[in-house]
């Protein structure tokens, strides 16, 4: 009995030795002629470098993934560490082997810390946007990040990129770099006109309240409900909040303070009503006040509509 049990174990441990070297082998197996690119990417001139990074790039194999990330941190030409992104770039966006390393070793790019060209950075932050685009990835926590950059044209990018984005997660992030004083004027304009650019679905307090009950009915029912959970969250009042507090802060001045008033006039929704009364009561400067009054109108009109 106990030899049985001693031949089944060894059966067992082969079997998960053979695992393991089934795993393995695939990803030792180098190909030579990609082997030579790679010595080519690493001890070539400039042009060879960059058309080595650029042929990687078109194998776009996980060998080739691997090889590109290697070489990117090592790399001392800023124009060829821009070619081994834009090769990453085209692995992730066909989708080949390898494609979700490449856009972690695309992310190290974006990072100042460890890669001190400017428009290096710029390109492997758009290329995550895309990829972000195509629901390859998250790209909000990268330009979040990318806010804090010393460039100031990486941080408007980051801003026009969130923009266009437009989705419910980017209202914090724009709001932050809209409230940082620390920012210039100029972010600061360009992240409370995309705060109020961000077009939202959103029921507004009475239509949340029927969408609850409708919730409520059909899970009682066991039935998903005809309005998503999702729809319950006030994103206008979060937008307008924002913005509220950036056109009542007299040290923000009138023009910061105009340009949120422009974009809760952006938003036209009625739980702004209650803040542009404020605003004009306060009559912090004769263009904002004109202005509020003029939003102010617009939106107690669209609620009869």
């Amino acid at each position: 009995m106990s030899m049985i049990k001693s031949r089944l174990k060894s059966v067992r441990f082969f079997l998960f030795l053979a695992a393991i070297i089934a795993l393995v082998l695939p990803l030792m197996a180098q190909d030579p002629a990609i082997d030579r690119i790679a010595t080519e990417l690493r001890t070539g001139t400039v042009p060879v470098r960059r058309e080595a990074a650029r042929a990687l790039g078109r194998v776009s194999l996980a060998q080739s993934v691997r090889l590109l990330q290697q070489a990117l941190p090592n790399e001392n030409h800023a124009p060829i560490r821009l070619e081994i992104v834009r090769a990453l770039r085209t692995i992730t966006f066909q989708r080949y082997p390898g494609y979700r390393q490449a856009l972690q070793a695309i992310g190290t790019a974006t990072n100042p810390r460890l890669e001190s060209n400017e428009l290096v950075r710029l390109r492997a932050t758009e290329a995550l946007w895309e990829a972000g685009k195509k629901d390859l990835l998250d790209p909000v926590p990268i330009l979040k990040r990318s806010l804090a950059d010393p460039s100031q044209r990486l941080r408007l990018a980051a801003v026009l990129m969130l923009r266009k984005l437009g989705t419910p997660a980017t209202i914090d992030v724009l709001a932050s770099a809209a409230l940082d004083k620390g920012q210039g004027q100029t972010i600061r304009l360009k992240a409370i006109e995309a705060l109020g650019a961000v077009a939202l679905s959103d029921l507004g307090p009475v239509g949340r309240q029927i969408a609850t009950a409708n919730i409520s009915i059909f899970t009682h029912r066991g039935v998903d409900p005809v309005v998503p959970r999702q729809a319950l969250i006030g994103w206008h009042e979060r937008q307008i909040g924002y913005l509220s507090s950036i056109a009542t802060d007299p040290s923000n001045g009138p023009t910061l303070m105009l340009r949120a008033v422009k974009s809760i006039g952006q938003i036209k929704d009625k739980s702004a009503i209650p803040t542009l009364q404020r605003i004009i009561a306060a009559r912090p400067h004769p263009s904002v006040t004109k202005h509020a009054t003029r939003v102010l109108s617009h939106v107690m009109a669209r609620q009869y509509e």
